[in-house]
Parts: C-alpha cells; sequence; structure tokens
C-alpha cells in the first residue's frame, strides 16, 4: 500500500470496523426486533387463550341461566343471562381478530340458542311442554356446539402460542448464534486488517530502521526501500537524499585527500629535488676541494717523496756503515779501559737507535705520503657485475688472515647474515674492496681494543656483517662490539687526514677513500651509527641502477 498515506490506511481501518459493527449490530437488532414480535404475538395468544377459557366460563353461565329462564320464566334469570351473554360477546370480540370465522360460528349458534329459549319460554308459558322440551333439546344441541367450537378456539389458540413460543425461542437462539458468530467474524475481520494494515506500516519501517543503521555505520551502498506517496515512501526519499549527500561528502573528501596528497607529493619532490641539488651543489664544492687537496697533496707528496727516499736510504746506510764502524773498532775499543769502553758502547747503541727510529718514522711517513697519493689519484676501476656477498666474503676472509698474519694472538667471532636473494650488481671491485677491507679492518681494531681494556673473561670480540636487498638497491653493514665512537667526532670521521687511533697508528685517510669511492664512484651513501663502549655500525648502499653525479656527468 505504498499509494496510500499511513493517516488514510488508519481511517479506513476505523471507518471499515464502524462499518462492520453497524452492520453485526442492525443483523443482531433485527433479530432481537422479530423475536420480540415472536414475543409480542405470543402473548397475544396467550390473552387470546385466557379470553377463550373466560368465553368458555361465560358461556356456561350464559347455557345455564337462559335455560333457567325458559323453564322458570323469571325475569332475575333472564337478566342474569343477558348479562352473560355480553361478557361472552366481550370475550368473543377479543378472540375474533384471531379466529373471526370460530367467533361468527359460535355467535350464530347462540344467537339460535337465545331464540330456542325464547320459544321453548313461550311454549312453557302456554302450558306446551312437550313443545318446550323438544325447543329445549334443540337449545342443548346448540350448546354442545358452542362448546365444541369454544374448545376448538382454544385449542388452537394454545396451539399457536406454543408454535409461536417455539418460534420466539428458536429467534432468540438464531440470534444468540448470529451475534456470537457475527461478534466472531468481526474479530477475525478487524484482527486481519489491522495486522495487514500493520503489517503495511511495520514492514517498510523496519526496512528504514535497518537502512538507517547502515548509513549510520558508514555502509553508504545500503538497500533503501523505493520512495512513494505515504509517509514512509517520504522518509525512503528524504534518507535517499541523505545518502547521496554523505556519498557526495565523501567523494569530496577523498578528492580533498587525494588533492593534499599530490600537493604534498609536489612539496615531498621539490624538498627531495631541493636535497638533491644541495647534495649535488655540496658535492661538487666537496669535489672541488678534494680536488684542489689531491692535487695540493700530490704537489706535496711528490715533493716530500724525494728528501724522504734520501733520509730513508741514507738511515739505512749509515745503519750499515756503524755496523761495519763496529766491526772495525772492535779491537780498538778493547783495548780501552772500561770507562771509554762503555762511553764508545753507549755512543754506538745511541747512534744505531737513533737511525732506528729514523728508518721507523721514515717508513711511516713514506706510508702517509703513499696513501696521500692514493688519495689524491682519486678513485678508478673497471666497473662490472659481480656477486657481493662473494665480494663480501672475500674481502672478510682476507682482512682476518691478514690481522692474524699481523699478531698471532689476534681472535675475534665472525657472523655472517647475507641475503640469499641478494643477486648480481654492477660496481667497481677492487674499490668495493678496499672499502670493506678499511671498514673490517677498523672494526677488527675496535674489538680487539676493547677486549684489552676491558679484561672481562666473558666478553667475546664479535663483527657482523649483513646484506639485504632493497629493491633498487642493496645494503652491507659491518657491526662491531667495539670501544664506540663519541658523538662529537662521528661528523669528522669521512674527512682527510682524521683518526681516532693513536698517534703512529691510522694515517686518517682510510675512511676518507672509502666515502668517495661508496659516494662519488658508486652513487651510494655511508652512515655511522654509534654508542660508546657498545658497539659501531657502519651501513653502506649501493644503488643497483648508478647515475653520474653532477661533478662526473660534467667531467
Amino acid at each position: 500500500m505504498p499509494f496510500v498515506s499511513i493517516r488514510s490506511r488508519l481511517i479506513f481501518l476505523a471507518v471499515l470496523l464502524l462499518a462492520i459493527l453497524a452492520v453485526a449490530s442492525a443483523l443482531l437488532i433485527g433479530q432481537l426486533m422479530r423475536a420480540s414480535d415472536d414475543l409480542a404475538e405470543e402473548a397475544k395468544l396467550v390473552s387470546i387463550v385466557k379470553n377463550a377459557n373466560s368465553a368458555s366460563k361465560h358461556f356456561g353461565d350464559l347455557k345455564y341461566w337462559i335455560t333457567d329462564s325458559a323453564k322458570t320464566l323469571f325475569f332475575r334469570s333472564q337478566q342474569n343471562a343477558d348479562a352473560a351473554k355480553a361478557r361472552l360477546d366481550v370475550d368473543l370480540k377479543a378472540i375474533a381478530s384471531v379466529d373471526p370465522a370460530g367467533v361468527a360460528a359460535i355467535g350464530g349458534e347462540v344467537d339460535t340458542l337465545s331464540e330456542l329459549a325464547r320459544k321453548a319460554a313461550e311454549a312453557y308459558s302456554s302450558d306446551d311442554s312437550a313443545g318446550g322440551n323438544a325447543l329445549m333439546q334443540q337449545a342443548q344441541i346448540r350448546i354442545l356446539n358452542v362448546d365444541r367450537e369454544i374448545e376448538q378456539i382454544v385449542d388452537r389458540s394454545e396451539q399457536h402460542a406454543l408454535a409461536r413460543r417455539d418460534a420466539s425461542m428458536r429467534q432468540a437462539e438464531t440470534a444468540v448464534n448470529v451475534s456470537v458468530a457475527g461478534g466472531i467474524i468481526t474479530l477475525v475481520v478487524a484482527l486481519s486488517l489491522t495486522a495487514l494494515i500493520v503489517r503495511s506500516i511495520n514492514a517498510p519501517l523496519r526496512r528504514i530502521e535497518h537502512s538507517m543503521a547502515a548509513i549510520t555505520r558508514g555502509e553508504l551502498d545500503a538497500t533503501i526501500p523505493p520512495p512513494g506517496r505515504d509517509e514512509i515512501g517520504a522518509m525512503a526519499s528524504t534518507l535517499g537524499m541523505l545518502r547521496d549527500s554523505l556519498i557526495e561528502r565523501d567523494r569530496l573528501e577523498r578528492e580533498r585527500r587525494r588533492a593534499e596528497a599530490e600537493i604534498r607529493a609536489a612539496r615531498d619532490t621539490a624538498q627531495a629535488a631541493l636535497r638533491e641539488l644541495k647534495a649535488a651543489q655540496a658535492n661538487l664544492i666537496q669535489a672541488e676541494k678534494m680536488a684542489s687537496l689531491g692535487q695540493l697533496t700530490a704537489g706535496i707528496a711528490h715533493e716530500i717523496k724525494n728528501p724522504l727516499n734520501f733520509v730513508n736510504n741514507f738511515a739505512a746506510l749509515s745503519t750499515e756503515l756503524l755496523d761495519e764502524l763496529k766491526q772495525t773498532t772492535g779491537p780498538a775499543l778493547v783495548a780501552l779501559d772500561s770507562d771509554g769502553r762503555a762511553e764508545a758502547e753507549e755512543v754506538i747503541a745511541m747512534l744505531t737507535g737513533n737511525l732506528q727510529k729514523i728508518i721507523e718514522h721514515g717508513k711511516r711517513a713514506d706510508n702517509i705520503v703513499k696513501s696521500m697519493l692514493e688519495h689524491s689519484r682519486g678513485v678508478t676501476g673497471e666497473r662490472r657485475e659481480v656477486d657481493l656477498n662473494a665480494l663480501v666474503e672475500e674481502a672478510l676472509n682476507l682482512a682476518y688472515h691478514g690481522a692474524r698474519a699481523h699478531d698471532q694472538n689476534f681472535n675475534i667471532t665472525l657472523e655472517r647474515k647475507l641475503d640469499a636473494d641478494l643477486g648480481r650488481i654492477e660496481l667497481a671491485p677492487q674499490e668495493m674492496t678496499r672499502v670493506f677491507l678499511n671498514l673490517f679492518g677498523n672494526g677488527f681494531y675496535a674489538a680487539s681494543k676493547r677486549a684489552r681494556e676491558n679484561g672481562e673473561a666473558s666478553f667475546r670480540p664479535t663483527l657482523t656483517v649483513s646484506t639485504r636487498d632493497l629493491g633498487q638497491a642493496v645494503e652491507v653493514r659491518v657491526r662491531d662490539n667495539g670501544t664506540g665512537i663519541p658523538p662529537e667526532v662521528r661528523d669528522k670521521l669521512f674527512q682527510p687526514f682524521f683518526t681516532t687511533k693513536p698517534t703512529g697508528e691510522g694515517t686518517g685517510l682510510g675512511l676518507s677513500i672509502s666515502y668517495d669511492i661508496v659516494t662519488q664512484q658508486h652513487g651510494g651513501n655511508i652512515e655511522v651509527d654509534s654508542q660508546v663502549g657498545e658497539f659501531t655500525e657502519f651501513t653502506v648502499r649501493l644503488p643497483r641502477a648508478y647515475r653520474p653525479t653532477a661533478v662526473e656527468a660534467a667531467s
């Protein structure tokens, strides 16, 4: 019923129920009226029976007094007879409405009886007893006819009364049955119509309620009942407009978020481009600085190389000459006294020690010069595809055995966490080997130093090397559990000639060269994370697809 309003449905239900009630009441009233008519007719018949019985009594009086008057000729008897006849006429008049034929017959017989009694009285008054008796016998016959007719009227009236009573009872029973059946039918029809109309209201309301609950939960694709002309259809139409507005709001919100995301992406791209520009500018400046420093270093190294060679050569030659001098002056020293011999040996030993120091520091200076020359030449090497895991494993074994050859007491635990799916990568293997050897060597040094300074038997020097595939790049981590690096010196680690090792144990060029190899030659980056007394971890990231830097592209 979506085309009929709820108000119209309720009005229709109320009117229909009232109509059904009115019809049922009319039927019941009709049955009751018919029953009332039957009761009235029954009462009338009962009254007729009473009148008939009264007529029988009054006729009895009449026949007595009329017989007595005919025989005795008393005036009083005649008056009583006339009074009885008057009362009989009243009764017959009441009966005439029901049985006019019987009343007419009785009237005729009474008139005949009266005439016979009058004639018999005349006969008796004339001393004609035989005529009077004959007339009285005829009168007796009329009396019997009247008694029989009155009895028939009484019987018929009683039968009619009984029939009316039975009909009235049947009518009353029918009225009761009709009333009960009408009430039941009215109740069933009312309940059915009420249930139908309530269902026609409740079912759409439940659908509307479910749709509203779904929309409240955010399910904007929920089914909404179709709009109609009733109040529920109007609610469905309003709910549909609300859902459409929510869908439109969500669409606008998604577009706003998409626009914001695009703006953020553009801003991030611009910031990334700015960072790359700044990084390229910094790299260019650093490259210019390094180029200038390399040229300066190369010039200084070449200038120092020649006199340093002379110093080293003449120191070695002087050591040999001093040994020859000791052999040559041996007999002369023996001839000296003990003080002179001791003084001469002390001078020779001092000269020998000085020469050894000159040779040691000369070699150290020569190593510094060689490193300076390597740094000034920059990073070079042929690029090719290699198995990075194999390269790392080879460099680790080489660094470990080199450390063992330098110090027989050196011992460290090596842990390898190499990504089996790393694959091959294009790089300069010789240059990257230099980087890994440098990082491994620094890790060996830091872990061994902590082992010496710690003195705890439970401490175990450990170096962990791990590789990982990053998709467009690869990552190599070198972690040691050594002494760590203080925060104030981390920013200086990759500067040339800066070292955290004691004087004589490092040139300060290893990490600088490694930084240039990773960043300039391979376009990657190298980072350091450390906690003093706990660990140091170097992270090297290399792109799979190398793009030349601005400096390399310009060159």
